[in-house]
């Protein structure tokens, strides 16, 4: 794994935001997106914990982050909640890890140009994220960090993304030399890609294929069994003419989040449904069919 970018959910966005290059990393780490957590192992390892800073999370249960570190310089992070980015920041540069946090909403990215990133990462800085034992939902991730082995004039700069197509959150860590451009959001214009295949299936329109129907014949149907709907833009693959078959069949469209207001027509095709929340059908329409993918309900 490249040592200057090790994010706990990075495997799985770099796949959805370009599949050829997440194949050529295969199955990326951009895991159901999870969060950078660090269970602290009872007995020794608590006895040896010099230092604790911890946030309650915003919206109760566990906390949103947990800060220690030990008597050898070793830090540990815990995140489950990335919203307070500044605070984490701050807790972090408190034990002596300079790092930058920042939250990304769906739909937007930091400008890019950001600093100039370190290229002989110390080996044992830093472990990759991995996720929190036990976390079902995998939204958590842990990491280590040595504080003993920076080197003066370097930061981490952590990038909690969510993915605008799935919601996962991605993190990417990257040590920069300083210094570090604050950042600053602008529209995503990235091209993300769209799976055949949704992690939430429609069974609240279980028996009802909407595949290459269009949208004013699915309707009726979302609307006899009193379900909501919202709608996911997407466009052919631009590259599909060019990608081996299995590439293309198994991420046949892709999304650009600046195009999602864009109004949709009766006349759009409809080539898959998803249900991420309980009575709210998501549909995946296109002004234009894939020639070269199926169609999915």
């Amino acid at each position: 794994m490249n040592e200057t970018l090790a994010g706990f959910e990075q495997r799985r966005l770099a796949e959805l935001k370009d599949h050829i290059t997440t194949r050529a990393a295969a199955e990326r780490d951009r895991r159901p997106r999870r969060r950078i957590s660090l269970a602290v192992a009872a007995g020794a390892v608590a006895a040896a914990v010099a230092t604790v800073a911890t946030v309650t999370s915003m919206g109760g249960g566990d906390p949103a982050y947990a800060v220690t570190k030990d008597s050898d310089g070793i830090v540990y992070v815990t995140v489950r909640d990335f919203r307070d980015a500044e605070g984490l920041s701050r807790q972090l540069a408190d034990l002596g890890v300079p790092a930058l946090v920042d939250f990304v909403p769906a739909g937007q990215k930091c400008r890019d140009e950001r600093g100039t990133v370190v290229t002989d990462v110390p080996r044992g800085l830093y472990y990759p994220p991995t996720q929190i034992p036990g976390d079902k939902e995998g939204l958590g991730w842990r990491m280590q960090i040595d504080t003993k082995l920076f080197k003066p004039g370097q930061t981490f700069v952590w990038t909690l993304e969510v993915d605008p197509v799935y919601g996962w959150t991605g993190t990417s860590t990257i040590l920069m030399h300083d210094p570090v451009a604050p950042c600053v959001l602008v529209p995503d214009d990235t091209r993300h890609n769209v799976q055949t295949v949704s992690p939430w299936p429609a069974t609240s329109l279980r028996g009802y294929e909407v595949g290459g129907k269009t949208v004013g014949e699915v309707r009726p149907e979302i609307d006899k069994r009193g379900l909501k709907v919202t709608y996911l833009i997407t466009e052919p693959h631009p590259d599909s003419d060019r990608l081996p078959p299995e590439i293309a069949r198994s991420v046949p469209y892709v999304m650009y989040p600046s195009k999602q207001s864009t109004p949709v027509g009766d006349d759009w095709f409809v080539w898959q449904a998803d249900e991420r929340q309980p009575g709210t059908i998501r549909l995946m329409v296109t002004p234009k069919l894939n020639g070269r993918a199926g169609v999915d309900h």
